[in-house]
């Protein structure tokens, strides 16, 4: 995957896209939240950490580019306030409690590994991941 693709990924995954007639920009991370339509897409999970790992150089940059955190950030962010209890999801029961549970650590794993990459450390930033992928997390 190329960098510009990746930061493109990020936007439909995050849906600040404004190409909005694009199916990934309903079907991506966020999109497929909204309407939920009964269960998760853990495909769209593992494109958001691939374009992570696409993108971890661009963290370590004199300049960060502010659109490709903020796609991250309403990712993470969004994800958290939709399956909270007064959340969209929550609020209306949409969410099995796996799926609640599922939904959250996803968004716990882009969090640590975005945190890990904004501190210069990427060998610890897909850590979680590689542990998720490996069946030794959930």
């Amino acid at each position: 995957m190329e960098i510009n693709e990746a930061k493109e990924l990020l936007s439909y995954h995050s849906s600040r896209s404004t190409d909005i007639h694009n199916p990934k920009w309903k079907h991506g991370f966020l999109g497929s939240l909204r309407p939920f339509s009964g269960e998760l897409h853990e495909e769209n999970f593992t494109e958001v950490m691939d374009c992570l790992k696409t993108l971890a150089e661009e963290f370590s940059a004199p300049a960060i580019d502010r659109e490709m955190v903020s796609d991250i950030v309403a990712i993470i962010h969004l994800s958290r306030a939709w399956a909270s209890p007064d959340g969209m999801l929550g609020s209306n029961h949409l969410l099995a409690a796996a799926q609640t549970h599922q939904l959250l650590a996803w968004a716990d794993m882009i969090e640590n590994c975005l945190m890990w990459l904004l501190d210069g450390a990427p060998d610890e930033a897909f850590q979680d991941y590689e542990d998720y992928l490996d069946g030794s997390s959930p």
